[in-house]
């Protein structure tokens, strides 16, 4: 999340680098939008997004990369939430993934 796997040349990863290495965490309830209630074997795969209150952390082998609690949106940080990232703590209100303000303190 927040341009980890982004194609940018600027970003120097290690060699063998890849997103499988990347494993995340989640708590909280999820929403469901392809799941049928009046026939739920219709797909037996569903797509779960963070949907509500929950935590979720993202981690690159044993180093926490991100972590955020708080509010979601179909899969997205909306609302009020607390986001812990590079050293820096973002407490307030975001829409969309992104911060709009609240406070700010560096760790």
């Amino acid at each position: 999340m927040f341009g980890w796997f982004k194609k940018d040349a600027s970003l120097k990863r290690p060699e063998g680098d890849s997103k499988e290495l990347v494993t995340h965490h989640y708590e909280g309830g999820v929403l469901s939008p392809e799941y049928n209630v009046n026939n739920p074997e219709e797909y037996p795969y569903h797509a779960l997004y963070p949907h509500g209150e929950g935590k979720i952390v993202y981690k690159y082998g044993d180093e926490v990369m991100e972590s955020y609690d708080g509010e979601f949106e179909v899969g997205q940080y909306s609302g009020w939430g607390r986001l812990e990232k590079d050293g820096n703590i973002y407490e307030g209100f975001f829409i969309e993934n992104r911060y709009l303000g609240g406070l700010e303190e560096e760790s």
